[in-house]
């Protein structure tokens, strides 16, 4: 496999298609204006651990299906381009998939294409924003089909 500056890092015995994930992943930085350089670290964990960074972070006390952690890069070095952390829980991805009748790859590829916009800095607080999120979204996953 090439090398790549995003890191996926899988805790489970899940499989998951890391080529197919590699490839949206540059494709959504590339269509977002960043470097395909640019520094990104995926961890595919369970609920247990999901629940202790959400209780610990964002004092959530219960699992969830993705978190995103930015990177503060102020005192980085401006040549270095880090987004920061995504943290899926592939058992969360898991039950959603068997509710919406998908794959869990598809699952986890949407996951991690809605964790990666709210590095970018996209939001879903209101109904626009909630909106294009969604839209943005659809059109990574769209690509991301492609490619099967």
């Amino acid at each position: 496999m090439e090398e790549s500056n995003q890191q996926i890092i899988n805790e489970t015995d899940a499989e998951i298609y890391q080529r197919r994930l590699q490839k949206l992943i540059a494709h959504i930085l590339e269509s977002e204006g960043l470097t395909p350089d640019t520094i990104l670290n995926i961890v595919f964990t369970d609920n247990a651990t999901i629940h202790e960074l959400n209780k610990r972070f964002l004092d959530r006390d219960r699992p969830t299906d993705v978190l995103s952690f930015n990177v503060h890069t102020e005192y980085l070095p401006n040549e270095l381009q880090i987004l920061g952390d995504i943290y899926v829980s592939v058992e969360k991805a898991n039950e959603q998939a068997e509710n919406f009748h998908v794959q869990l790859q598809d699952e986890l590829e949407r996951l991690v294409t809605h964790g990666i916009l709210h590095l970018i800095g996209y939001e879903h607080d209101d109904p626009g924003q909630q909106e294009e999120m969604e839209a943005l979204t659809e059109k990574y996953l769209a690509f991301s089909e492609e490619d099967k």
